[in-house]
């Protein structure tokens, strides 16, 4: 008797039902890989997310967003002390908070103390990051007239990027001979002094330009990027600061 009732009060799902079911699946999973760097398209989304995971690395950061330490190999390494009290300020705005040590150190690089007799145009001393610069740091260049030199450079923490304002659309760059598809993007950012950490420091705020201004609180920077579509996949170009077009 119950499996009886069991039978007759069961409902089949209608076939529309399914259907609709199936359609409204297979939607939801084209649009995600359309948005996913896997997918063909080049939309606003999946702009921002790129940009979003690339800037958070000190590598791909916007030039306005980083302090440089000029004349420093990458750390661990000796400097010549001339070089750092050039960059003074610089310097010991790092120490202060923590990013890197410094300290004095004998000339001929063996590591010891450094010794009375030294010519003081050789003076010099050992860089280090901390466990704290650590994830702030990538090693640079610079060009000084025509040459290239070595710098360390500290990027701030909590950059936010906001409006994709405008990108080509894309196609292969007629001017070299990458193959792959590419997009010249334009893009906000900034950085936010609550999430900014020892880069809100005063002593750093003449060499960074992603803090707005007081009275403009809602100001942004701009930057133009490279994306490029790789192997199948979106992502940075190379060297993306650089618009090859």
């Amino acid at each position: 008797m119950n499996q009886k009732q069991r039978t007759v009060n069961r409902r089949r799902i209608p076939r529309k039902a399914w259907a609709l079911g199936l359609i409204i699946a297979g939607a939801a999973g084209f649009y995600a890989w359309w948005q996913s760097p896997l997918g063909p398209g080049l939309t606003e989304g999946k702009m921002r997310k790129i940009l979003i995971e690339a800037t958070a690395q000190p590598a791909y950061a916007p030039v306005g967003a980083c302090v440089n330490v000029v004349g420093v190999r990458p750390l661990p390494t000796d400097v010549y002390t001339s070089f750092l009290e050039s960059q003074d300020r610089i310097v010991q705005g790092l120490i202060k908070h923590q990013v890197v040590t410094v300290k004095r150190v004998s000339a001929n690089g063996d590591g010891g103390p450094p010794q009375a007799d030294e010519d003081p145009e050789d003076a010099s001393s050992r860089m280090e990051l901390t466990d704290k610069g650590r994830p702030y740091y990538t090693d640079g260049e610079a060009r000084i007239g025509s040459k290239l030199v070595y710098t360390a450079k500290f990027c701030a923490p909590g950059l936010q990027i906001g409006k994709i304002l405008t990108h080509t659309k894309p196609l292969k760059n007629p001017f070299d001979d990458n193959p792959n598809l590419v997009s010249a993007v334009k893009f906000e950012w900034r950085l936010d002094r609550s999430t900014a950490d020892w880069a809100a420091d005063p002593a750093f705020r003449p060499y960074l330009s992603g803090f707005a201004p007081e009275d403009q609180p809602d100001e942004w920077q701009t930057e133009y990027i490279m994306l490029e579509r790789k192997n199948g996949v979106w992502e940075l170009g190379d060297r993306p600061y650089i618009i090859r077009w």
